[in-house]
């Protein structure tokens, strides 16, 4: 009796969400074929692989079998595949790249346009994760690489991590704030001003978490939310802009609003105010050709920028 493999990502499908509809919307595929895909199945093997409650669908002793057997065979699947496309080299193949706010801004996402220059033939995709997120993604090994904070995960041993040079933080306000002009301001000064910033890492909470007008921490995360929490940091210039909201960024994601004047960089500067992110690989999976391009391409564009923003910190004047 030969089993179709094709259809082991159904049956997984089906066993994740426990109710057909939303397993049906998770393959891209109709309700009624999910279900004559798994009846046919059943049909086929002799045997019910689930049993359908009013509670949900739930998986028999034989689906309990198939479910562990076929992730097996699902996951060798994806990594056979994988290792052909890194003998492949740089012609063809697939990047999948999970990032953090700050690097998919900075440098994750204009590295994928220098990318496609030397590796035209490659599919990307580009996530853009919390780092918990990012992590959680290269442990199970549906992204080739992470670039995230990786504070927390410095002494993971299933982990590689490279980190990157970091990037100084600036507060930045509107060129009419209260704050604007005013020297040696403390934390507490400009926390009373609404945050604007992506969720912090939880060794920020204790740190911001005193001073409820900038923010919030998570009841479970322990994280802290911002009084202005986005997770796209573009957005944030022309919040500040248009509001008394005070943003926490590298110099870089407000460049040309400080420029020109619009936006100020006010005089707050605490040594932990900067970036901490990294590569981050799974210890015992090869990188590939193109993702090790790929990251010689992130490198580049994070020399490029922190240039800039030498560039810039070096000639604002306070005042």
């Amino acid at each position: 009796m030969s089993i179709d493999l094709n259809l082991l990502p159904h049956v997984l499908a089906l066993a994740k969400h426990r109710n057909f509809a939303r397993a049906a919307d998770s393959l891209s595929i109709s309700q009624p074929a999910l279900s004559r895909i798994i009846g046919r199945l059943e049909t086929k093997l002799g045997v019910m692989l689930f049993d359908r409650t009013r509670e949900g669908v739930v998986p028999t002793e034989y689906g309990r079998l198939m479910i562990e057997r076929g992730s097996e065979i699902v996951e060798w699947s994806s990594e056979l595949r994988r290792e052909i496309s890194l003998m492949q080299g740089l012609e063809i193949g697939q990047l999948i790249v999970a990032a953090g706010p700050y690097p998919h801004v900075i440098s994750a996402g204009p590295a994928l346009t220098r990318l496609m220059t030397s590796c035209p033939n490659v599919q990307i995709r580009l996530e853009q994760l919390s780092p918990l997120a990012t992590v959680a993604k290269v442990l199970e090994g549906s992204v080739d690489l992470g670039i995230a904070d990786v504070m927390d995960w410095l002494d993971d041993p299933r982990l590689e991590i490279v980190p990157l040079p970091p990037h100084t933080g600036i507060w930045t306000s509107r060129a009419g704030h209260p704050l604007a002009g005013k020297q040696n301001l403390l934390l507490e000064d400009v926390l009373r001003y609404p945050m604007i910033s992506c969720a912090m890492p939880h060794r920020f909470a204790e740190l911001l978490g005193a001073f409820p007008k900038a923010g919030h921490l998570g009841s479970d995360s322990g994280q802290f939310f911002p009084a202005i929490t986005i997770d796209s940091l573009m957005l944030g210039p022309g919040i500040a802009l248009a509001s008394d909201a005070i943003m926490l960024t590298p110099p870089s994601i407000a460049a040309n609003e400080l420029r020109c004047g619009e936006l100020v960089i006010l005089d707050l500067h605490l040594p932990w105010q900067r970036t901490n992110y990294g590569f981050i690989s799974k210890r015992d999976r090869s990188l590939s050709s193109v993702t090790k391009e790929y990251m010689a391409c992130v490198r580049a564009v994070e020399t490029e920028t922190l240039n800039v923003e030498k560039n810039l910190l070096d000639s604002y004047v306070f005042r």
